[in-house]
């Protein structure tokens, strides 16, 4: 059994790639990249243990009530960082005709070199691959999806044309009031504002 630490998850969003998408975070990164959307998902400690099999079931449910939900966004966190998991999510994905795409801390060149087969496996299933470390001294404000100037858009597949990361808004932000909390996800922020606390 494929077990998952995930941090959060959304069944359909507009701001964590093109189209409508389903987005899953995984809990844990090494990076603690400054200025880093997901603070709190950076420790290495358990948050919620899914089965993998467990989570396709309920995704599975998702998309047969939602056709027009066009694939999966992995994001962290690192997803790299349980590539078992990953990769079978982005198998699931492949075979119910969706796409996927993955955002990682990890140049794309260091993780061909990786000697893990679920890592290969789940490059194989990636369409769109954004790598790199977020550097908020460059943050990019042309591309939707894309934190900043350094990291870079693999097209893997040929599902989306190119340049799509230019497509749509600059950067997109949910917000969701749900049981009293607010929840955010996309770019909470645009380089050229400041926020200051009410």
């Amino acid at each position: 059994m494929t077990l998952m630490n995930l941090a959060s998850i959304r069944l359909r969003t507009r701001a964590e790639g093109p189209g409508l998408r389903i987005a899953i975070w995984f809990q844990g990164c090494r990076r603690a990249c400054p200025g880093c959307c997901n603070p709190e998902m950076q420790p290495l400690t358990a948050c919620h243990l899914v089965p993998l099999d467990a989570l396709t079931k309920r995704l599975e449910k998702e998309i047969e009530s939602s056709p027009d939900i066009e694939g999966i966004s992995l994001i962290g966190g690192e997803p790299v960082l349980q590539p078992a998991g990953a990769a079978g999510l982005a198998r699931w994905a492949k075979t119910r005709g969706k796409t996927v795409l993955l955002f990682t801390g990890f140049l794309y060149e260091e993780l061909r070199a990786l000697p893990d087969e679920d890592v290969q496996e789940l490059l194989s299933h990636t369409d769109l691959l954004v790598d790199g470390p977020f550097l908020q001294e460059q943050p990019d404000t042309r591309r939707s999806f894309i934190g900043s100037k350094n990291q870079r858009l693999w097209r893997l597949t040929d599902a989306y044309p190119e340049g799509i990361e230019y497509q749509g808004a600059n950067h997109a932000m949910e917000l969701r009031i749900k049981d009293h909390t607010i929840e955010v996800n996309g770019w909470p922020f645009d380089a050229a504002t400041s926020y200051e606390p009410v």
